[in-house]
């Protein structure tokens, strides 16, 4: 019963955070919303704080900030159609709130300009660490991977797209008398799907290059030297985009790590083919701008 629980409990995560995703320039009642997924406001607001580790209301505020980011990044958005595209009426609260959260203003990204973007500012610092996330810091040579490129963000997951690759990919290779690659792939978020159009999305599924010839119609990717911080995921690959909210929201944001880019990097160590999905095991790496001594 406890597991049935954990994992209806995950649904309801997902579910709120589709609702938000396409309501971002309504006015999201939390009455309505809670009546909308069948619970209490009181269990809606706890459940998803247990889960993703956001307040509901932080979780709104960073979506459609982030929204509007890539709205203006774009070039072809006015500064107050985005911010009435993402539900602020008033364009003096959209402009502060931009600049508290990305430290420039919304004209600056709407000139062009080069300001590097970074996690948004939404989350209390008083938070309390969740001890659980704190990451391994590994140094990391240039790595290169051959693989397929896909596009599409599904019910708050890169599943159905790295699924239908990964069989692609499976395809390719056992043409090639080289299936056994595949014990050990990849999968790259090489977009944040809450920037922009999540149909637009990019998704690499891939292999190590290394044994991989260059006459297959495969595409490249190098995973890049450098520091990365490596967390841990238990669990369905569905609800992979509630650890890596957790991780912003307990780790990136309350200790102001500077991320490199949204790249994130899914490392897969067990199959699900041969594993329950409560024991598939992922290994997330972030790309961070720290710098580690050698031991």
């Amino acid at each position: 019963m406890a597991t049935q629980n954990k994992i209806s409990y995950a649904a309801l995560a997902s579910q709120i955070s589709e609702y938000v995703q396409a309501h971002l320039a309504d006015d999201i009642v939390i009455d309505d919303l809670a009546a909308h997924c069948g619970v209490s406001k009181y269990h809606l607001n706890r459940l998803f704080y247990a889960i993703t580790g956001f307040q509901l209301g932080e979780f709104i505020r960073r979506r459609r900030l982030q929204a509007a980011y890539a709205l203006l990044a774009g070039g072809n958005t006015t500064v107050i159609d985005a911010s009435m595209a993402v539900g602020y009426a008033s364009h003096a609260a959209f402009s502060r709130a931009f600049l508290n959260a990305f430290d420039c203003k919304p004209s600056e990204v709407a000139r062009g300009s080069t300001h590097q973007w970074r996690t948004p500012d939404t989350i209390k610092k008083t938070r309390s660490i969740d001890e659980t996330l704190t990451p391994e810091i590994v140094e990391l040579p240039t790595q290169y991977f051959r693989g397929l490129l896909g596009t599409g963000f599904q019910d708050s997951s890169f599943t159905n797209l790295g699924t239908a690759l990964f069989d692609q990919l499976h395809g390719v290779l056992a043409t090639a008398g080289l299936g056994h690659l595949l014990a050990q792939p990849i999968g790259v978020s090489l977009d944040s799907p809450w920037q922009g159009d999540q149909a637009e999305s990019r998704f690499f599924m891939g292999v190590s290059g290394e044994s991989v010839p260059a006459s297959l119609p495969l595409t490249e990717f190098s995973w890049r030297k450098g520091t990365w911080a490596r967390f841990d995921h238990v669990g369905s690959y569905q609800r992979m985009w509630q650890t890596i909210s957790r991780i912003y929201a307990n780790w990136v944001v309350p200790e102001q790590i500077k991320l490199l880019d949204e790249t994130i990097i899914q490392v897969y160590l067990n199959n699900p083919s041969n594993a329950a999905e409560s024991e598939l095991r992922t290994a997330l790496y972030f790309p961070v701008n720290l710098q580690c001594e050698n031991k």
